[in-house]
């Protein structure tokens, strides 16, 4: 069960990442010719799901441990401006956030269940 759920995900992965990419092409598209804004960073984020998404459709522990990644720079920066979203935003906003830091994290612990079941080739 948990090898599927990870298939999917990773699939899922594998669409973010295309849907990524045409939007990285269409802010070229934008910045040749009206002299849009610079989103190159669309380009690192499809790269990235296009990794993590191959990793996981083939079960390797590493697509699983780089799946942590965004969790953990979530909870980083909550951690960080937490004193200035407590401030500035109501409490159902940062409650919002919390849960989907948690949202982050649960995902790829669920994915953990299965660890016996991945291997750590490319």
């Amino acid at each position: 069960m948990t090898s599927t759920f990870i298939r999917v995900i990773g699939f899922s992965m594998l669409s973010a990442a295309g849907f990524l990419f045409l939007l990285f092409v269409m802010n070229v598209r934008s910045r040749i010719y009206y002299h849009g804004p610079n989103w190159s960073f669309l380009f690192w984020l499809s790269l990235y799901c296009l990794m993590t998404g191959i990793g996981l459709a083939r079960l390797r522990k590493w697509a699983v441990m780089s799946l942590f990644l965004p969790a953990i720079a979530d909870v980083l920066i909550l951690i960080s401006e937490h004193k200035n979203l407590t401030q500035a935003f109501p409490a159902f906003w940062v409650l919002f956030n919390v849960a989907f830091a948690l949202f982050l994290v649960a995902i790829p612990a669920v994915m953990v269940l299965g660890w016996k079941e991945l291997g750590w080739r490319l």
